[in-house]
């Protein structure tokens, strides 16, 4: 059975798209903690009592308040894991099947699409286009450099997808 499923792997050849980088572990755990500041900042300024109750402090205080708590969110998503968009083809099945990468290896499958069902590929230097006869566009994959458009105009002419 072991031979059977790594057979069944490598069946599928899959060429990657990485929706940018990923930032390093030092400012993935730095903009969490002060994420986390900021947003405990934001609430514990209401938790203050201040000498004077005035309009003009109170709408400084939800000024910045607000501030603190839209930034400390915005620097939590920074240490959060983006999901990962791959294609993959699939020989066998004769199929194009988009991946959606989850947090901890897992994958599922976003989208596939049958051979015969593709009209046209466009690879430019930013993005990997499927369209279909009608020229709408099925699949878009962002492309992370010159080397990603080289090996998915490679992978696409392996398929007979693109002409030589």
């Amino acid at each position: 059975m072991v031979a059977l499923t790594s057979f069944a792997e490598d069946t599928r050849s899959c060429v990657t798209r990485v929706e940018g980088k990923r930032p390093s572990l030092s400012v993935r755990a730095s903009s969490a903690v002060f994420g986390f500041a900021f947003i405990l900042a934001g609430v514990g300024l209401w938790l203050m009592p201040g000498l004077d109750l005035t309009p003009m402090i109170l709408l400084a205080k939800m000024g910045v308040s607000i501030l603190l708590v839209t930034g400390g969110v915005g620097m939590t998503q920074i240490a959060t894991d983006k999901p990962r968009k791959e294609l993959h083809f699939d020989e066998r099945n004769e199929q194009l099947l988009v991946y959606e990468g989850l947090p901890r290896g897992r994958k599922h499958v976003l989208q596939s699409i049958n051979y015969e069902d593709i009209g046209r590929v466009d690879v430019s230097a930013s993005a990997l286009v499927v369209m279909d006869e009608d020229g709408e566009a099925m699949v878009t994959l962002p492309i992370d450099g010159n080397h990603a458009r080289l090996d998915a105009i490679a992978q696409l002419r392996s398929q007979s997808i693109l002409p030589s």
